[in-house]
This record gives structure tokens, C-alpha cells and sequence, in this order.
């Protein structure tokens, strides 16, 4: 009961504060109709939100944090997987933490509460209206950029809408721009070639995973002129398929992403007449990604991972492009600093994976 008060006092506060502001309504992009102040200066982003604030530089609203954000290891992996977190990560611990956070996990309310935030920002509707009947703060809902299911409008309307309500909107129009003018450039190179068949293997999904876990609609080939092979399943999203159907499909190329890497590697050395089989194993056309999910997805591993790929399969089209330096470019625009030796630290990514009898190696 004791504690059920203090909420409602904490409440009331908050409630007096925040009414002393100039307030606007929005509707955000669930079509929820929020009022929130028209100058939001505090903000808390909730279940991997935090990388948008990142991109549009303006985490130094951030007033409460998920636990998880401060942590260096998350379930067993380096946070450098969220390459956002690389950013900040000398800044959040003196950020108050709102709860633990993490896949499914709401926050506490009344630490919440404590932190005043003018705006919580979250992926997830039923979350916003529980947080704001529970809390009384404003909650605004946005889109997710999930892998399998991209769609590059509700990235694109996603910057808009945060860029508008965080007075970010310039540094919004910006990462909007690129995101199109490398969108653009990667299908003007590859328009009108044959469209060989690719496979991508590894892929994380709620923990680690080996060859067989692939994903429908793969962010990084929707603009390259190239033929996922798991497509022709007609899902979406992370697929697990059954190992024999590698071996029908055998693809020309393919990449491993390296969140996986060492699973794979362990399935190899069981299985090795298997990975011999393959056409891309025997051809050498086996090549390392990073992993693009982590906490939700990271933009800009998709956008370099596209220029890597296409650069392995379009060699003469893509000979003006110098991955590293081109990761470097797309790491700056989105984060501001270039954190590509900080991830190949941690994974083996952008490298061609030879097939030895003593296991997997990357070079």
C-alpha cells in the first residue's frame, strides 16, 4: 500500500511539472494521438531504441537507461554487437538505470517515474499505453527496422518523426538522404547482371546459432541483383531450415554471419563431408558478416555488410570500393565515429572463410 502511494505521489508531481510546459499533440507511428511538451529536453528509450537517439545525436537527452545497456557482455556476447553501444558506453554508467531491460522486459515504473523523462520511446504498442496508464508519462510509439521484414519508409519515417519531436530534424534529413543515395548507388551497380544465388548462414536469433539459421528477405541483398536462395520458402523473417536443403539449393556464394561463426565451426568438424559438398565451400566462396542483430537491428552493419557483399559477387562493379574504408564512411555518418576495428576485434567479419581439416579459418 505504502508503495502504491508514493507511485501516486510520484505521479502527481510529475503530472504538476509537466503541465507548467508548452504542450503539443502528436500522433505517433501507431497512431496513437500523444500530448507531449513541445520541447522535449528528457528522454528514456526503451528495448533498443537508444541506437536511434544515437543516430540522430541526441543522446544528451537521455535522462534513464535500461541495465542492459550498461552491461559489456549481453547473454554471453560482447555488447560491441551493438555498435551504437560503442558510442556511449563511457557515458551510460552515470545514467540512472529505469530497470533491467531487455527482449520482453518492461521497465520499472517507479524509477521511471524518478527520472522525469518528457518522452518514453519504445517499439512496442501494448508496452506505450501499460507504461503510460501505469506512469501517467507520455509514451510514443515507433517502428522497428526488423530484419526480414525492412522496410527502408519506416526507417526513413522514422528519423523523420524522431527528428521533428527531438529538434534533431536537419540530422535527420541527413541520415535520410544517405540511407537513399546508398540504396541508389548499390542497385545502379548491380542492375541488369545475372542474379547469382546466395545463402546466408549464422545468423543470431535470441542467442547464437550454426549454418542452418538463415533469414527470408535478408536486409542486406534487397538492393542487390542477387537470389536468396531461403526466399523461395515464401517466409519472412529468421528462418531455420533443414540442412539437406542446403545441399539442394547449393548455392553460388555463401556468407556466414560471424555471430554464428563459431558454431558453424563446431558443426564442421562433425560434419566435414557435408561442407564439402557444397559448391561455394569447394569454389572458395564462403565469406564473413557481421552480425546485424543485436538488441534489434543495427542500420548501419546492414548498409556495410550490403557493400561487402556486393563487392565479393560484382567485383569490377563494386573495384572503386575499398570496404574498409567504405565501412568507415557509413559507420561516421551513422554514429558519428568510425567503430569498424572495434568490431573486428570481436568478429571476424569481411573476410573469405577457408575450410581446413583442423576447422574454419578466416583471412
Amino acid at each position: 500500500m505504502k508503495k502504491v502511494l508514493l507511485m501516486i505521489g510520484f505521479i502527481f508531481i510529475f503530472a504538476s511539472s509537466i503541465s507548467a510546459k508548452e504542450m503539443v499533440t502528436i500522433t505517433d507511428m501507431a497512431g496513437r494521438k500523444i500530448t507531449i511538451p513541445k520541447k522535449v529536453e528528457r528522454v528514456v528509450a526503451l528495448s533498443g531504441s537508444l541506437r536511434y537517439i544515437v543516430y540522430l545525436q541526441a543522446f544528451d537527452k537521455i535522462v534513464g537507461i535500461e541495465g542492459i545497456e550498461k552491461k559489456r557482455v549481453m547473454k554471453g556476447f560482447p555488447a560491441t554487437g551493438k555498435a551504437y553501444w560503442l558510442v556511449i558506453k563511457d557515458k551510460v554508467q552515470n545514467i540512472p538505470s529505469i530497470g533491467e531491460g531487455g527482449p520482453g522486459k518492461l521497465p520499472d515504473f517507479e524509477k521511471l517515474i524518478t527520472v522525469k523523462p518528457d518522452l518514453v520511446i519504445t517499439f512496442q504498442v501494448d508496452d506505450a499505453e501499460l507504461i503510460q496508464k501505469k506512469t501517467g508519462l507520455p509514451v510514443v510509439v515507433i517502428r522497428s527496422a526488423e530484419a526480414g521484414s525492412l522496410r527502408i519508409e519506416d526507417i526513413l519515417n522514422t528519423f523523420t518523426f524522431l527528428g521533428k519531436i527531438l529538434d534533431r530534424e536537419e540530422r535527420a534529413n541527413e541520415l535520410n538522404q544517405y540511407i537513399q543515395q546508398c540504396i541508389s548507388d548499390l542497385k545502379k551497380r548491380t542492375a541488369g547482371s545475372a542474379r547469382p544465388t546466395v545463402y546466408i548462414g549464422g545468423i543470431s536469433a535470441r542467442g547464437a546459432h550454426g549454418i542452418t539459421s538463415t533469414v527470408a528477405n535478408y536486409p542486406s541483398l534487397q538492393w542487390l541483383n542477387v537470389k536468396n536462395v531461403v526466399d523461395e520458402t515464401g517466409r519472412k523473417g529468421h528462418v531455420f531450415i533443414d540442412k539437406e536443403m542446403l545441399l539442394i539449393w547449393n548455392p553460388q556464394y555463401i556468407f556466414i554471419d560471424t555471430g554464428g561463426l563459431s558454431i558453424v565451426n563446431n558443426d564442421y568438424l562433425k560434419n566435414k563431408e557435408f561442407y564439402k559438398k557444397l559448391k561455394a565451400v569447394k569454389e572458395g566462396n564462403v565469406y564473413t558478416v557481421f552480425p546485424h542483430n543485436f538488441y534489434r537491428t543495427n542500420l548501419e552493419i546492414i548498409f556495410a555488410n550490403a557493400y561487402f557483399i556486393g563487392k565479393v559477387i560484382y567485383p569490377n562493379k563494386f573495384s572503386d570500393i575499398e570496404i574498409r574504408k567504405k565501412a568507415a564512411e557509413i559507420f561516421k555518418k551513422f554514429l558519428g565515429v568510425d567503430v569498424y576495428d572495434d568490431l573486428k576485434s570481436v568478429y571476424k567479419g569481411y573476410g573469405n572463410v577457408y575450410f581446413k581439416e583442423s576447422g574454419i579459418t578466416v583471412y
